[in-house]
């Protein structure tokens, strides 16, 4: 088995785009208007990794944008070069919540995304 990809519910798909891309370096992996009310907007840090599929919420879901994992972290990210992505974030206004700060298992920083999950980032040593 292999996972394919996880819903991240998003007030606008649009918006969403760009803070991904923009702010969080990801790169969009697929954008369809399936029908007048179906879009798959697909998100992730390369075409082989496992994707985020952008999603509104359906009625009655909305309070769930921003908690979905409650108060821990919902995305863990592997990068190669944690000061880039700092420059990144600084430029777009991404908030950082905590660090940058070495750890044993590498430099890592929590950000907070466009709808408020926490995000941690970390460079591995």
């Amino acid at each position: 088995m292999r996972t394919n990809r996880i819903t991240l519910l998003v007030e606008d798909l649009d918006q969403a785009i760009q803070f991904y891309t923009n702010a969080f370096g990801l790169s969009l992996i697929e954008d369809s208007q399936i029908s007048e009310s179906k879009r798959i907007v697909r998100i992730a840090t390369s075409d082989e990794d496992v994707t985020l599929n952008l999603a509104t919420p359906k009625l009655g879901d909305e309070d769930l944008v921003g908690r979905q994992a409650g108060q821990r972290v919902l995305v863990f990210i592997d990068t190669s070069n944690l000061e880039a992505d700092l420059a990144r974030f600084t430029d777009n206004r991404v908030d950082i919540i905590d660090g940058p700060r070495t750890e044993s298992f590498g430099h890592c920083v929590l950000v907070k995304d466009l709808v408020g999950n926490t995000w941690e980032f970390v460079e591995r040593i």
